[in-house]
């Protein structure tokens, strides 16, 4: 390819990557439906991808229970997710409020008005009669198809009480119909479905290449650019030609070598 017409591509790749100017926040028009419908008491499935706002939803829905008095709970799949979400909860919430942190490895303030929790711990709380949650919000909900983890998320929805609305979050759903008419049937609920299409922050694929740099991987085509690709086959050859170490090229190693044996005459008088 030559130099200009790379160097173009390189160019477009890298364009708009930097830090936005600051800016007045305002939510998107699927954040304000959404903390809508948990007003009006319907549990509410939100589908946006990632980087999206989903997190934005939670968090004005928890401050709405907190000015009413009531309490909330936030379940992720991972404990590394939990301890993060508490993090981001507390410099949020507290003073004023009370945030606490409920997984296998650490209990914190476990009666407090915000509790971050593991799905399973949560299920598990359910199993033994604890609901006192007037909203419960289940983050990456896809893993309601994972084949060992799932029930996890089924038994949450089917314990949850009728008086807690349900906020669900996930990237990755593509038959929220299905689900959400599954839901309503076992909670008697509506369950308002919101999707967003539109990603906020655009995926690009690239290419470290050792020598020319950071690079676009497809051409405007589709087509992965030569730079790519001759250097794969550069690679390719390179280790084509490599045998083995050179001692032992050409010498057959069919088992453990024999040890020598020695042979002693006896003097003779």
């Amino acid at each position: 390819m030559p130099v200009n017409k790379l160097q173009r591509l390189k160019e477009s790749f890298l364009s708009g990557i930097a830090v936005p100017e600051p800016s007045p926040f305002k939510p998107d028009d699927f954040q304000l439906e959404a903390i809508q419908a948990l007003a009006d008491g319907e549990d509410t499935l939100v589908i946006a991808p990632t980087g999206a706002g989903k997190t934005y939803i939670a968090v004005e829905a928890i401050a709405e229970m907190l000015k009413q008095g009531k309490k909330s709970i936030y379940t992720a799949p991972l404990k590394a997710l939990s301890n993060s979400k508490f993090t981001e909860l507390k410099k949020k919430f507290e003073p004023k409020s009370k945030v606490g942190l409920l997984t296998g490895d650490r209990k914190i303030e476990t009666d407090a008005d915000v509790v971050v929790a593991t799905t399973e711990i949560y299920r598990n709380d359910l199993y033994s009669g604890e609901q006192n949650y007037s909203l419960v919000i289940l983050d990456e909900l896809h893993y309601l198809a994972d084949p060992t983890r799932g029930a996890v998320w089924e038994e949450s929805i089917v314990l949850s009480g009728g008086e807690s609305n349900l906020l669900m979050l996930s990237a990755s759903i593509s038959n929220e119909e299905e689900i959400a008419e599954w839901i309503e049937s076992i909670r008697n609920k509506k369950v308002r479905i919101i999707r967003v299409e539109e990603r906020p922050v655009e995926l690009r694929m690239g290419f470290l290449h050792p020598e020319d740099g950071v690079m676009p991987l497809l051409t405007k085509s589709g087509n992965i650019i030569p730079e790519v690709q001759r250097f794969y086959k550069s690679s390719d050859s390179r280790f084509s030609r490599r045998k083995g170490p050179r001692k032992n090229r050409g010498k057959k190693t069919s088992g453990p070598r024999k040890a020598k044996r020695r042979s002693y005459k006896k003097d003779s008088k």
